[in-house]
C-alpha cells in the first residue's frame, strides 16, 4: 500500500470486500450466505455512462466530456492529460449522459460499493483506513481499469485504475476544473492555492526537483502567478531559457529558488533568504499628528493630537522652520532630527496668512 501510495499521488483511494458475481442481480442465497446489496438499479442508471474513444473506455462526467485513466497514450485526441496521474480528459463530438461525482469524505465504514463497466459490476465493502482528506481504501480481489466506484446512491466515489484501487473525486473534479496539473520538467504536481500555487506531489525518482512537497509558490522571474493556469503559462514563456527563479513560501520563510536548474555536484548552493518588509515607523511630525501632502500640506488633523491643539487645519502649509525653508517632508524630517531638547517654530500658511506655532522637540 506504501509504495502504491507513493506513485498514486492523485488523492488515490482503495477499497477492501468481496467480489460479487457479475450478473446484475446476485444469485439467491441460504441462510448462512451473506446477500450482496443489489446495484442492479445503479448499473441499469449508469451504464450508459461508460463511454469509449478509441480503445479507451472512459466515464462521462458532462454532457460533452469524459475522463479515463491509462498508461498508454490514446489513438484518438484528448483535450488534456496529467503526467503523473495518468489522466485524460476527452471531448465528445456528441450529447453523453454524464454520471454525478460524490465526495468520498461522504463514505461511510462499512458501506458496500460497486465497481462497474458497460458490462459488469463487481460489490466491495469500503473500511476508511486514513484521516486526511484524502483517505485511502481496500479490497480484495482485482478491479479492472475506467470502472465507475460508486455507492448505493448511483453516484460516482472515483475512477477505478485496476487492481485494488480508485482516484478520488475531488482529484478528478481538480484535474477536470484545471486547478491542478503536473510538470514533468519539474518533477511536481501544483494544485490552487490562495493566489498562489502549491506542490502536493514530488516524483520520488527525480533526482533534480528543487521543490518540495507543501512549497507555496507566488512569483516565477518575478512574475505573479496566482493559478494553476498561470504557473504553466508562465513556465512556457520561460522554456528556452535555463533558469527560472522561484519565489517559495517554505517552512514559515520566504526563499528565492532556481527550480530548473540541476544541483551543484560540488557544492551546495543555500537559498537566498529574502527578508521580510519592514514596517515604516512614523515621523516626528507624525507622531504630533502632522499628517503632510507632497507639498507640506495638513491632509488631515489627528484628533486630541499636538496638531489639533495648536489650532492647525487641513490645508494648511509648512513652509519654514525657525529660519529655514522647507518644501518636502524629507527635509522637515531630516532638521528635525538634530533639532533635539529645544524649542522649533514652524512657520505655516493659510489663505495667504502666515503664523508660528511652537513645538518642542
Amino acid at each position: 500500500m506504501k509504495r502504491l501510495g507513493l506513485f498514486l499521488f492523485l488523492a488515490t483511494s482503495a477499497l477492501f470486500g468481496a467480489e460479487a458475481p457479475v450478473a446484475s442481480t446476485p444469485a439467491p442465497a441460504s441462510k448462512a450466505e451473506f446477500v450482496y446489496p443489489d446495484f442492479s438499479q445503479c448499473y441499469e442508471k449508469n451504464k450508459q455512462s461508460v463511454v469509449y474513444f478509441g480503445k479507451t473506455r472512459a466515464i462521462a462526467i458532462s454532457e460533452k466530456q469524459a475522463i479515463a485513466y491509462s498508461k498508454e497514450k490514446p489513438t484518438v485526441p484528448f483535450a488534456k492529460y496529467d503526467y503523473y496521474s495518468n489522466l485524460y480528459l476527452f471531448d465528445s463530438p456528441k450529447p453523453l449522459i454524464p454520471v454525478k461525482l460524490k465526495s468520498t469524505s461522504e463514505m461511510k465504514l462499512g458501506e458496500w460499493l460497486v465497481s462497474m463497466t458497460d458490462n459488469s459490476l463487481v460489490a466491495v465493502n469500503a473500511s476508511k483506513i486514513g484521516k486526511s482528506a484524502n483517505e485511502f481504501f481496500e479490497f480484495g480481489g482485482v478491479g479492472e481499469v475506467n470502472t465507475l466506484v460508486g455507492g448505493l446512491c448511483c453516484e460516482m466515489y472515483g475512477l477505478g485504475i485496476g487492481d485494488k484501487f480508485f482516484i478520488g473525486s475531488e482529484s478528478l473534479q481538480r484535474f477536470i476544473d484545471g486547478k491542478s496539473a503536473s510538470f514533468q520538467e519539474l518533477g511536481v504536481r501544483v494544485v490552487d492555492g490562495n493566489e498562489s500555487v502549491i506542490v502536493d506531489f514530488v516524483d520520488p525518482t527525480f533526482k533534480d526537483a528543487k521543490l518540495k512537497v507543501g512549497d507555496k509558490i507566488t512569483l516565477l522571474n518575478g512574475k505573479k502567478v496566482s493559478n494553476v493556469t498561470e504557473f504553466g503559462d508562465a513556465l512556457k514563456t520561460f522554456k528556452d531559457l535555463t533558469k527560472v527563479s522561484a519565489q517559495i513560501q517554505r517552512d514559515n520563510a520566504w526563499i528565492e529558488e532556481n527550480i530548473l536548474a540541476p544541483k551543484p555536484v560540488v557544492k551546495k548552493v543555500e537559498p537566498k533568504k529574502v527578508p521580510l518588509p519592514e514596517t515604516k515607523k512614523e515621523s516626528y511630525l507624525q507622531t504630533k499628528g502632522f499628517k503632510f501632502d507632497n507639498d507640506l500640506r495638513l491632509k488631515e488633523i489627528a484628533r486630541g493630537s499636538f496638531a489639533e491643539q495648536s489650532g492647525l487645519k487641513a490645508g494648511d502649509r509648512l513652509i519654514q522652520i525657525d529660519q529655514v525653508p522647507v518644501e518636502r517632508v524629507s527635509e522637515a524630517d531630516s532638521y528635525l532630527a538634530k533639532a533635539r531638547n529645544r524649542e522649533v517654530s514652524l512657520l505655516f500658511d493659510r489663505d495667504d496668512f502666515q503664523f508660528f506655532v511652537t513645538l518642542k522637540r
